[in-house]
This record gives structure tokens, sequence and C-alpha cells, in this order.
């Protein structure tokens, strides 16, 4: 009987395959090793059941308090629209128009709460105010001098009509003791009135 013996070729052959097989088996055995060591990691890990309030969105950012001293809205275009700042002792909040002028402003003075309203050319044409004494509403003309209030105390209302000087001119009061109309004279003395008694001449 004839016993073929391998040649060296077929050796080298046989030897390669197994180093092949040997490294396969390694990395499998590598990879059983993480997973079961994953396996026990997470099994270690406590676990706490889900609930509404934990599966909800959390805020991205919460805060208590926010302190700025300057704070600007601005439109898309970034055309400044609103800005709220402190000018002296009077923090104010002021609208602008798309031409970024002021329209309309809101803040608190020494003497009280007033919003105003502004034309095109940035004058006050309209300010109302909250006095000690009570509301009060002024109207300016285009060169912002006062033309005529309307006040409310506490004895009543009271309107009154100026001239260019800003002297006043004429008033209408309802008071306790009644109504009246009166007349002033270019340095802001009464000259005549009008009661509900009859006309009185001064």
């Amino acid at each position: 009987m004839n016993i073929d013996t391998p040649s060296l070729a077929d050796l080298e052959a046989r030897l390669a395959k197994l180093e092949r097989q040997n490294r396969r088996l390694k990395r499998l055995g590598l990879l059983f090793l993480l997973i079961a060591g994953l396996g026990f990691l997470l099994a270690q890990a406590p676990h706490k059941p889900l609930s509404a309030a934990s599966t909800a969105a959390a805020p991205v950012a919460s805060y208590d308090t926010l302190v700025v001293h300057r704070l600007e809205l601005r439109d898309q275009a970034g055309k400044l629209r609103g800005l709220w700042s402190q000018e002296g002792e009077t923090p104010l909040l002021t609208f602008y128009d798309t031409d970024g002028k002021p329209r309309a402003a809101l803040g608190l003075t020494v003497v009280g709460p007033a919003l105003m309203f502004l034309d095109a050319g940035g004058t006050a044409r309209a300010v109302f105010t909250l006095w000690a004494e009570g509301p009060r509403l002024a109207l300016h003309d285009t060169d912002a001098k006062i033309r005529a209030t309307l006040t409310l105390r506490a004895e009543g209302p009271r309107l009154e009509l100026y001239d260019t000087a800003q002297k006043p001119r004429a008033a209408l009061a309802v008071l306790a003791e009644g109504s009246g109309l009166a007349f002033y004279d270019a340095a802001g003395k009464p000259r005549a009135g009008l009661t509900e008694e009859g006309l009185v001449r001064r």
C-alpha cells in the first residue's frame, strides 16, 4: 500500500487555513465577551418607571430673573420698532414706525405714569398723565405748545384752552358748587365768566 506523502506546498496551505480559522475564532470570542459585559452592566443599572411627567418635553432653559439695561425689538429687516430703556429716573417703553421715528411712548415719571403720542416729526401731540391730583390729558400743537388740557381733580373736571403763548384764555369747569365758564385776557387774568347764576364781568 502506498502512502502519499504531503508536499511542502500542501503543508503551507493547511497552516494558512488554520491560521485564518484561528483569527476568526478569536474575533468571535472577543465579540461575545463584549456583548456579555455590556449585558452585565445594563443589568446592574437602576431602572425607573417612565411617567407622563418624565416623558414630557422639558424646556430648553428656565430663568427666574433676567436683568437688562436696554431691550430692543426689531423687525425682520432689522429696523428698530420698540425700545425698553431707562431715561434718567424714568423707565420708558418707546414704539417706532417703519421710518424709525418714535410715535408712542409709555413711561413712569417722577409725578406719575405717562402715555405720549407723537406725530411723524417727533413732536408730542397728546400726553396723558396720572398725577397725584388726578388724570390729565394735554393736547399740543405742531410747535409742542400746550393748547388744551382736560383735568379731573377731586373737585371736578376742568377743560382749559390756551393761546399760542400757552396762556389760558378760556376754562370750563364742573365743581361741587356748580358749573362755570371763564374767559381770561392775554395776561391770564379773568375778564368774564358765566355761571349758573348768570354772566359775570370783571
